[in-house]
């Protein structure tokens, strides 16, 4: 695994040709005008299901403001490693990079090498699976809930609001069975068997 300050990084070996077909995605910018009233929706909706689903209405515990501050950047961390450990090889292959680009406050773990469509996805929605859906499934199922379990699992789900735009645009614009690859920001795929080499 490497780390990355900036951009996310581009692959010098790879040169998409006429194999590939380029993902219809808009710049980082406006990706995250786009993406962030789809995270506050899907907070509101998590949010929610934790009020009604789970005894968390009937918990009086309340969060110091220092908690809620230091667990920020460690859901961040979290969400960012799930990511790179859906990677081949769980994340220690030198083709994942976990990175921070500074002016589009984005933090990503990408991978720099071919991936399935569908390890793609699974790569995308694996932190929003395990950090806030499988929590609220457990509290609604055991009967037993708390603020901060709520509270990690509803800010998790606005943080993965590019995830869930991301898998959104690969599961509508990319058919089954099929390779993808990115080029820095950019995403390719391609047909199985249509390569160069």
């Amino acid at each position: 695994m490497r780390l990355h300050l900036g951009a996310v990084p581009g692959s010098p070996d790879f040169m998409p040709d006429e194999a590939w077909k380029a993902l219809k995605e808009p710049s980082p910018w406006a990706f995250q005008v786009i993406a962030t009233p789809i995270g506050i929706v899907a907070a509101s909706l998590v949010g929610t299901l934790w009020f009604f689903f789970t005894p968390l209405r009937h918990v009086s515990q309340t969060l110091p403001l220092t908690s809620l501050l230091f667990s920020l950047p460690v859901i961040v961390v979290v969400h960012e490693l799930i990511h790179a450990a859906v990677h081949p090889m769980a994340g220690r292959s030198p083709h994942s990079i976990l990175g921070f680009w500074p002016s589009r406050v984005v933090f990503y773990a990408h991978y720099d090498g071919e991936l399935t469509r569908n390890r793609f996805v699974a790569i995308l929605m694996t932190p929003f699976f395990i950090i806030s859906l499988i929590p609220l499934l457990i509290a609604a199922v055991s009967h037993c809930a708390s603020w901060t379990m709520a509270f990690v699992s509803t800010v998790n789900t606005l943080l993965a609001c590019g995830d869930l735009l991301g898998a959104g645009m690969v599961l509508f614009q990319i058919p089954k069975g099929t390779i993808v690859r990115n080029q820095g920001w950019k995403t390719y795929w391609r047909k199985p068997g249509t390569l160069d080499g």
